[in-house]
């Protein structure tokens, strides 16, 4: 029998891959897999793209391909399954190149973890609780726009892809006997619809610890901090770091400085800063010390009072015996943040898929009323 691996298919013309696209038509599912590299900038840079369908093996080079339109149709084609294993990076890598996202889309991590094998399994595990095989991570940090690609490059990303297309089916399998196959579709179709939304830059500075603990106006600097970094970063393609760190963003907005003296002797603000963006960053926070309190952003989510904190513990427990019963993860049936959220709100999530707040709702909220 031939090996696959070895009889793999490098496709480097718009006409090669059209061909492998017509192939791929007639396919029950694509294994797909891309290498990148992201070191200096703010946008992955394809390196290459792995195809499994069939059985056979592919490997796409990006740096040669002019015209991607074959392959997209196949991408946005309801009827053909695309698994990925840890999907979020690579659709970074979709959305830069073909400007889609693929659907539909099963995130093999995500189907690990509801099948039973833990929440956030890597790509090593899952292919050693599923195959038995161990993988080896030689080329991980390899140089992937580098060429000709290595024969171990080659070798390494082309086993990506002829292993989930052997794990897809028995994860199929595991999840169909404990009737758990919709959930996949609907945790992943949730992943999908999530990558589709424009970023907002003003929505970044969401994501910086202890945001809570500024002031109203505090919080409104460090916004507009991070919303004109998030464009900054972009337009130069740069990562958001070698602007302005998340923790000089939040100093800056904590100390409100009004000279280059002063943002001089913030931590992680270098020279180099100073020089270059110095003016603007004391501008921005000017205008946040002369803004009207009418333009704040909402105030920002504390942590959960000792009371709240009893109350989510008696959550947890609840969420923890349920998932013991079907088998799964707790983390993976209902998140602290969803937790947290239904406590301070009252109301689940919108990113709560409905298979989990059927399973949960009617005894978490019977706590919150017993509470009240």
């Amino acid at each position: 029998m031939t090996d696959p691996v070895e009889s793999r298919r490098y496709i480097d013309t718009v006409a090669a891959l059209v061909a492998a696209c017509d192939t791929w038509a007639s396919a029950q599912f694509l294994a797909i897999d891309t290498e990148f590299i992201r070191t200096d900038t703010f946008y992955p840079i394809a390196g290459l793209l792995q195809v499994g369908a069939g059985g056979e093996l592919y490997l796409i080079d990006p740096l040669s391909i002019t015209d991607w339109s074959a392959f997209t149709a196949l991408l946005r084609r309801r009827d053909l399954p695309k698994v990925i294993h840890s999907c979020s990076e690579d659709l970074e890598v979709f959305q830069v190149l073909f400007q889609c996202i693929p659907q539909p889309l099963l995130d093999t991590q995500i189907g690990a973890g509801l099948a039973g094998m833990g929440a956030g399994l890597s790509y090593q595990r899952l292919v050693m609780e599923c195959l038995g095989i161990h993988v080896e991570k030689g080329e991980t940090r390899s140089d992937w726009l580098r060429r000709p690609l290595s024969e171990s490059q080659c070798v390494y990303a082309a086993l990506d892809v002829l292993y989930l297309q052997r794990i897809y089916p028995i994860l199929c399998q595991r999840l169909e006997e404990k009737g758990a196959l919709s959930w996949w579709r609907e945790d992943c179709d949730l992943v999908t619809a999530q990558a589709e939304k424009p970023f907002n830059p003003d929505e970044y500075y969401l994501r910086i610890k202890s945001l809570w603990k500024l002031s109203s106006r505090q919080q409104y600097a460090l916004q507009m901090l991070c919303a004109w970094r998030e464009t900054e970063a972009r337009a130069r393609n740069i990562p958001r770091g070698r602007v302005l760190k998340d923790a000089a963003c939040f100093e800056i907005a904590r100390l409100a400085p009004i000279e280059s003296s002063q943002l001089g002797r913030i931590k992680e603000v270098s020279p180099g800063t100073i020089r270059r963006y110095g003016e603007l960053i004391l501008a921005l926070v000017a205008d946040a010390r002369a803004a009207d309190d009418s333009v704040f952003p909402p105030p920002a989510v504390k942590p959960l009072t000792p009371g709240q904190t009893q109350l989510y513990k008696q959550m947890k427990a609840v969420a923890e015996d349920i998932a013991d019963e079907l088998g799964v993860a707790p983390e993976i049936l209902a998140k602290k943040r969803d937790l947290e959220e239904l406590i301070r709100t009252g109301t689940f999530p919108d990113t709560l898929t409905m298979w989990r707040k059927s399973l949960i709702e009617k005894k978490l909220l019977a706590i919150l009323e017993n509470r009240k």
